[in-house]
């Protein structure tokens, strides 16, 4: 897998806007964010459902639990009796 495509998945489970126009239409959306011809393919193969419950899954988690730092988990070791 490309660092590219990565990227761009990460992309796709994290923005709403981008995830609508991909579902839209996948391979426009693909080329549009400048993947190669081979992720563009493999890309039109993906799980949508899969795709939409994933990026569901990881949004309430960011809003679920407030984001531990180092220094958060340093200061919470800190108040220990």
């Amino acid at each position: 897998m490309s660092a590219a495509l990565e990227a761009y998945l990460a992309r796709l489970y994290l923005d709403t806007d981008a995830r609508r126009a991909f579902t839209a239409d996948p391979r426009a959306a693909a080329i549009h964010a400048g993947l190669d011809p081979a992720d563009v393919t493999a890309l039109e193969c993906i799980d949508r459902v899969g795709l939409d419950l994933t990026a569901r899954s990881l949004r309430a988690k960011r809003h679920r639990s407030p984001r531990r730092t180092w220094l958060n988990r340093l200061l919470a070791r800190r108040r220990r009796p």
